[in-house]
């Protein structure tokens, strides 16, 4: 790791292991700010099984005091597989709705705690995607 940052260095590694990383940095500024992370055989599975999609932010619990996202698939037989990790700035619906760009397809299910960024970053307040009203279980 010669030279390099801890970030330039995750990048560097994921590249080398076949990861799909997707990062913005903020704004004015060459800090990163975001960082969406998955890998290949993740992305197969989800596009084999994309119909559960479980989602779930965890608050601010790292040294960079960033939410986690972690996404969630899962499979025929019951099975779940991680499908993407990502550090946010924050819990906006645009910053979902850039995080959520690893998935090409919209679920049928998408199980989540209703965090209030995360349902319009989304569109999954809308009837039509839910198909019915929106009410809590």
């Amino acid at each position: 790791m010669p030279g390099r940052n801890t970030v330039e260095e995750v990048l560097r590694l994921s590249a080398e292991r076949g990861y799909t990383v997707f990062y913005r940095n903020g704004d004015d500024s060459n800090v990163l700010s975001d960082i969406v992370v998955a890998h290949p055989t993740s992305i197969a599975m989800l596009r084999t099984w994309p119909y559960v999609l479980i989602m779930d932010m965890t608050y601010k619990t790292n040294k960079y005091n960033m939410p986690l996202l972690e996404c969630v698939g899962m499979t025929p037989t019951c099975k779940n597989f991680t499908v993407a990790t990502a550090f946010m700035c924050n819990e906006q619906a645009t910053t979902y709705k850039w995080g959520s760009t690893i998935n090409e397809g919209e679920p049928v299910v998408v199980l989540t705690d209703r965090e209030s960024g995360l349902m319009p970053g989304l569109d999954l307040s809308s009837n039509a995607f839910w198909g019915g009203d929106n009410e809590p279980c």
